[in-house]
């Protein structure tokens, strides 16, 4: 009698949502792809990544692409800033910011970017200084831009409007000039006419401020954190008098 057919093995059960693509190991080679997976944590350069065999730690450069939904503490975090419950946004965002800095998904970068505005919001500057200088070893190619916009808060802060203001200017002069901008772009668009609205009011040129602070809020809109401390702004310029343009 032949021997049976051996029977298929099941496929190993999924332990979370994630999908990770790898960069092809040669040009004519078919990337590797984990689906199922779970990404854990980032550190040292690199994702530590679950499977059903268990945890195996995976260069950032060898990832080409990663889909993972946003953590829970990111969703509340936000939801906090935008209700001005800095105090509650704030561990939850650095949170999320120290256990997936590095990782090239959306929320991953926003947590890690918007940190430093933050703490820059509570006083923090010293650590809004770390936190930018972290952003910016994670993310490199994140572009100069964002860099001088870190800074320009910074500047801010300590009130070294001069500072501030020549490292935005050429950024939102050429934010006016964008027919259409990405995601990203709003982002940082948003922070730098926040920062020229402080720039404006160290000046006591109240009307410049209130119309820096109506871009942030109205046009370039996709930093919550900003948008939340430039909506403050308007609220305490409008007691002051000051008309919205």
């Amino acid at each position: 009698m032949a021997p049976a057919a051996f029977a298929q093995q099941p496929a190993a059960a999924p332990v979370g949502n994630d999908y990770v693509r790898f960069k092809p190991a040669t040009p004519t080679s078919q990337p590797r792809v984990l689906q199922g997976v779970l990404i854990v944590s980032v550190a040292g350069g690199k994702a530590t990544i679950k499977d059903a065999a268990g945890e195996i730690g995976y260069s950032l450069d060898s990832i080409d692409e990663v889909r993972k939904a946003a953590p829970q503490e990111w969703i509340v975090g936000s939801r906090a800033i935008e209700s001005g419950e800095l105090d509650k946004a704030i561990p939850l965002i650095r949170g999320v910011a120290d256990k997936f800095r590095g990782l090239n998904v959306a929320w991953a970068q926003d947590a890690s970017a918007s940190l430093g505005g933050l703490l820059i919001t509570t006083d923090k500057l010293a650590e809004a200084e770390s936190a930018f200088a972290a952003f910016a070893q994670a993310y490199p190619t994140a572009g100069g831009a964002v860099t001088d916009v870190g800074r320009a808060r910074l500047a801010a802060a300590k009130k070294q409007f001069g500072e501030a203001k020549t490292l935005v200017s050429p950024i939102v002069s050429g934010a006016l000039s964008k027919k259409t901008v990405t995601r990203a772009e709003s982002q940082l668009f948003g922070q730098a006419f926040y920062v020229m609205g402080q720039v404006a009011e160290g000046e006591n040129k109240l009307p410049d401020a209130m119309e820096a602070y109506c871009r942030t809020v109205a046009l370039f809109y996709q930093d919550r954190a900003t948008v939340a401390a430039a909506q403050q702004r308007i609220d305490d310029l409008r007691k002051k008098g000051v008309a919205v343009p």
